[in-house]
């Protein structure tokens, strides 16, 4: 996995698997998973001795089996508890010994987890550029009043022809509100 330094520039640094969130996991490994651990066997490790060293009490494991997938819905229940991670499952998969799983399904679980990488990646660059802090309220120009109708290159006209239309659009939300029986009512501010 590349790391990112203090000199990556802006880009934000790449996670490791350890901790990316089981939901980089998708349907095709889950299953895969299930079709391991859903199977009693006395030689190695099931789900059961996994939702133990997940931390699920008794009667959470004794829930689970009644499902026609324990493993997909010990998957889904420890996803939302603190700690989960993709990097913990595979740690806690090597403990129990289950070296055949980590051999069979750890290029699909790479696979899986480069492509929710770079989805988290791609999502980001996406994203509208922000500033991350909100500041105060107060107008940072010269003139302590703020915006006048002098910096509207219109003038007081422009000022005026706004306050125009903003006029005629109340009136005519509002008729159209006294057809259905409703009312707008509308702060007056003082300042």
């Amino acid at each position: 996995m590349a790391e990112g330094g203090p000199d990556a520039g802006s880009a934000p640094p790449t996670p490791s698997m350890s901790s990316l969130p089981l939901a980089a996991l998708n349907v095709r490994v889950r299953r895969r998973l299930s079709l391991f651990l859903n199977l009693r066997a006395h030689v190695a490790a099931d789900w059961t001795a996994l939702a133990e060293e997940m931390g699920f009490e008794y009667l959470e494991i004794r829930r689970l089996e009644t499902h026609a997938d324990p493993t997909g819905s010990l998957l889904d229940d420890w996803q939302g508890r603190p700690g989960a991670s993709v990097g913990r499952l595979l740690e806690l998969l090597g403990k129990l010994g289950r070296d055949d799983l980590l051999m069979e399904l750890g290029p699909s679980i790479e696979e899986d987890c480069q492509k929710y990488i770079l989805k988290q990646q791609q999502e980001a660059s996406e994203k509208p550029l922000q500033v991350d802090s909100v500041d105060s309220s107060i107008p940072r120009t010269r003139d302590p009043a703020g915006i006048t109708i002098c910096d509207d290159p219109l003038g007081a006209v422009g000022w005026w022809w706004l306050s125009l239309m903003i006029t005629c659009k109340a009136r005519n939300v509002t008729s159209r509100l006294s057809l259905h029986s409703a009312s707008l009512q509308v702060p007056i501010r003082s300042d």
